[in-house]
């Protein structure tokens, strides 16, 4: 009997021992894990910032077959959320902030408890895509602390979480990466330009490439066409887009599409003018389909600027060389200019 009550008032001290240091434990943790994944950024980036390809990989529905998930009015970008119900009870997610092909900001919640952050980060590298999923949060519960210190601390408990869901999340992109677009691009060069004509219809909207690119085909050819119907020559302009504002933290870009003009007429009904200053200018020929390469002719022009100590101004401009109904895609060129100091 004497063992027993022993037995017992150890058991019962060693539990109160770990309730005090449960008590003592870290209300605050930062836990993050990276991976390297042999596919384009765009792609890594689209599938993490849509909510419906978590079900694909997240190492969560694995563990947990009770997971029923509910989307909301959107899936992807800031704004997107999904909740769900399972037998470990219910939780919420939302997408707060997001720069396209380099981060992604989320809250999540469980039950009524404070919500946390889960962050995303991803890195161009020569292997492909280096992709980092951190969560972090402060204040958290007793009960969270209970189970973090039962895992021997809060990186034992989300880290391997996080491992398996990157590898899961590697598999689902290598089942579905794009075959890698036809593109080239030029050295890039500094020119000396002479001033410059421009019009075009003006738009201020998000960076998102679907919509950008619907702007593009209606503004386009209603340029092209008023510029027929003003007599018009095909060498007396080049059909062009300038930007004046391009702001990836903010997710916000305000451009310009129309035409650069060899010979002057008066704008369009909703056009509006622009003068390309006269001076040094950075440039790149890009060549290939509309779309594919476009981020890496701007990244090498970026490159180019920081190797050369060179200080952008704005605005900067696109023209559309020649007529893709006309050469092979692997030879539509577009030429990007970046003003230089």
């Amino acid at each position: 009997m004497k063992f027993i009550k022993y037995f017992f008032l150890l058991l019962v001290a060693l539990i109160v021992i770990f309730l005090i240091y449960v008590a003592t434990f870290s209300s605050s943790y930062d836990v993050s894990r990276n991976k390297i994944i042999k596919a384009p950024v765009s792609h890594v980036f689209n599938t993490v910032n849509d909510l419906k390809t978590w079900e694909k990989w997240g190492p969560w529905h694995e563990e947990d077959t009770t997971i029923v998930v509910t989307y909301g009015d959107k899936t992807v970008g800031v704004g997107a959320s999904d909740s769900w119900t399972s037998k470990e009870g219910p939780g919420k997610m939302e997408t707060v902030a997001v720069v396209p092909n380099k981060s992604i900001n989320q809250k999540i919640a469980f039950g009524d408890y404070e919500p946390g952050d889960i962050y995303w980060t991803f890195e161009e590298v020569s292997e492909g895509t280096k992709v980092t999923w951190g969560m972090k949060a402060d204040n958290n519960p007793f009960i969270f602390k209970f189970f973090a210190a039962l895992s021997g601390g809060w990186n034992n408990m989300l880290g391997p979480m996080e491992e398996k869901g990157l590898n899961n999340l590697e598999k689902v992109i290598l089942e579905t990466v794009p075959a890698a677009p036809k593109f080239s691009t030029s050295q890039v060069t500094t020119k000396e330009l002479t001033e410059k004509n421009f019009i075009g219809y003006p738009h201020k909207t998000k960076i998102n490439h679907e919509e950008m690119t619907k702007l593009f085909m209606q503004d386009m050819p209603k340029a092209g066409t008023y510029a027929v119907k003003s007599g018009l020559s095909e060498d007396d302009f080049i059909p062009a887009a300038v930007y004046t504002k391009y702001d990836e933290t903010n997710n916000e870009t305000e451009f310009y599409i129309g035409l650069l003009l060899h010979k002057s007429i008066t704008p369009d009904k909703g056009m509006e003018t622009i003068n390309l200053p006269a001076g040094n200018s950075v440039m790149i020929s890009k060549f290939g389909n509309y779309g594919d390469g476009d981020y890496e002719a701007h990244m090498k022009i970026d490159a180019y600027l920081k190797e050369n100590n060179l200080k952008q101004n704005w605005p900067i401009w696109e023209l559309y060389v020649n007529d893709p109904t006309t050469v092979k895609p692997e030879e539509i060129q577009t030429d990007i200019y970046y003003p230089v100091e």
